[in-house]
C-alpha cells in the first residue's frame, strides 16, 4: 500500500534511506562515510519527524519497504517545478514496480501546485535508466557534495500536466 508517512513511520523511512545509500552508493561513496551511516540515528529519526509532510511511503504486511520524499525544487528553478529528493526499495522488495508506483504517488500529489518535477542521481547510478524509462528528459547536470569531494549528477525533467 502507497500512502503518505506518518510521524510513526519516521525510524522505518530513516532505515530504508541508510540501507539505500549503503547498497546503492557503495562503489561510489568512501566506505568510511557508508559505514558511518547508522539506520537508528535519534538525530535522523527526528529530521524526518520534522518533515514528514514530505513522505510517501510503501508498506506491505505492515512493514515499510519504501520511501519517496519530495516538494518544491531545492534547483533554483522556478516555482513551477518541484523535486523528488530521495526514492529508495528495500532491496528485498526492487524490481516489483514500488519506484515506479512511488513515483506515480509523489506526481499526484505534486501535480496539485506544479506544473514539473525534477529528479536528480549520479551520473554513474543504475537508476539513470529507471528514470529514463518511466519518462524523464535529461536536461543537464549538477554537483553533488560530500565530505567536501565534488559528484556528478544527472537532472530528469517529468511534465505533470
Amino acid at each position: 500500500m502507497i500512502r503518505k508517512a506518518n510521524i510513526n513511520d519516521a525510524k522505518d523511512i530513516v532505515r530504508v534511506n541508510v540501507m539505500g545509500w549503503k547498497n546503492t552508493y557503495r562503489h561510489i561513496f568512501p566506505q568510511t562515510f557508508l559505514d558511518s551511516l547508522n539506520p537508528e540515528d535519534e538525530n535522523s529519526i527526528r529530521k524526518c519527524q520534522d518533515k514528514i509532510n514530505q513522505y510517501a511511503v510503501c508498506e506491505i504486511d505492515n512493514k515499510i519497504v519504501a520511501m519517496v520524499r519530495y516538494g518544491r525544487n531545492k534547483k533554483n528553478y522556478d516555482d513551477s517545478y518541484a523535486e523528488i529528493y530521495a526514492l529508495y526499495v528495500d532491496d528485498s522488495y526492487k524490481k516489483q514496480g514500488i519506484g515506479s508506483k512511488l513515483v506515480t504517488f509523489a506526481f499526484e500529489d505534486l501535480k496539485k501546485e506544479y506544473n514539473y518535477v525534477l529528479i536528480s542521481t549520479l551520473v554513474n547510478n543504475s537508476a539513470n535508466e529507471f528514470y529514463k524509462k518511466i519518462g524523464g528528459k535529461f536536461v543537464g547536470n549538477c554537483d553533488f557534495l560530500l565530505d567536501n569531494k565534488k559528484f556528478v549528477e544527472n537532472i530528469y525533467e517529468f511534465l505533470l500536466k
